[in-house]
């Protein structure tokens, strides 16, 4: 089978289920009800690009259909989602702010 295209230098996009994926290694938010799968870090810290930032995210695939604004409850906690950053995979991380 061909390999998948890359999506800027040294990028792939994911071709596998990524609810696959988050079993292993991942956590479960609910939007509106309904669960979604995803990677949650309650500490995330960004230190090398232009814009630094710390606090909560949540990456899961950008399929998910969380946008600005939604609240995602995770592990007892609500927090709204303040940025989504497509990250050129198929997967997006989501900055958030505790509610």
């Amino acid at each position: 089978a061909a390999e998948p295209r890359h999506r800027g230098k040294g990028r792939r996009v994911i071709t596998e289920n990524a609810a696959d994926f988050f079993v292993d290694f991942g956590a479960t938010a609910t939007k509106s009800g309904v669960a979604v799968a995803g990677i949650f870090d309650s500490a995330y810290a960004q230190s090398f690009d232009m814009i630094a930032g710390s606090g909560p995210v949540f990456t899961c695939a950008s399929s998910a259909g969380i946008t600005r604004g939604n609240t995602l409850v995770i592990n007892g906690t609500s927090y709204t989602v303040t940025i989504i950053e497509p990250d050129g995979t198929g997967m997006s991380r989501c900055r958030l702010e505790a509610v």
